[in-house]
């Protein structure tokens, strides 16, 4: 990379203090940076309340199922 040197006017130097913009980040870069963060990307909220409620229920059947499932005594 090659270092600019300020234009100097005399009594100012312009461009003094510049540095260039970074690269652009990659997606995968950017992936990286968020699991590092904690954000849960791809998932929004009702995704993530419509899997554990059909987890949930799932886990009801299943034990009314290991129970008898006959609840009549």
């Amino acid at each position: 990379m090659q270092k600019h040197t300020p234009y100097d006017t005399g009594k100012v130097k312009i461009g003094l203090t510049y540095t260039p913009p970074p690269p652009p980040t990659t997606p995968e870069a950017d992936w990286i940076q968020g699991v590092l963060l904690g954000d849960r990307q791809g998932l929004s909220e009702l995704t993530l309340v419509t899997i554990q409620s059909i987890g949930l229920i799932a886990f009801i059947i299943i034990g009314i199922f290991l129970i008898g499932g006959n609840t009549n005594a």
